[in-house]
């Protein structure tokens, strides 16, 4: 008895664990060459195709953009963000990192 309980316990922190681990994140990406009416949505249905991207937001402003990107880190993670929109031919780097829970801005679009 005492070893199933031991074993049930050491299950629950595992399962605890991961389930943690598997927190949405939020990555602001600074993108280049975003100057004509259609890069800021070709940028955005970029991130949006991804496997793992769940909210997509692009900002332009003077001929770059801002992205933020909500997605599940265990699927993709910001790094590869920032090389689908330079594969894409809008040269990105990723500025910041966070718990999409602490995002509470509200202004994202939801990714199709």
């Amino acid at each position: 008895m005492k070893t199933l309980l031991r074993a049930t316990f050491a299950a629950s922190i595992l399962i605890s664990a991961s389930a943690a681990s598997a927190a949405p994140r939020t990555a602001i990406l600074d993108v280049q060459n975003v100057s004509c009416v259609t890069c800021a949505p070709i940028v955005k249905k970029t991130l949006s195709r991804l496997t793992g991207v769940t909210q997509v937001a692009v900002v332009e402003h003077g001929g770059a953009a801002t992205a933020t990107v909500t997605f599940d880190d265990d699927k993709i993670t910001a790094e590869a963000l920032s090389q689908a929109t330079t594969g894409a031919g809008y040269p990105s780097s990723v500025k910041e990192v966070r718990n999409a829970s602490a995002d509470t801005t509200g202004s994202t679009a939801q990714a199709r």
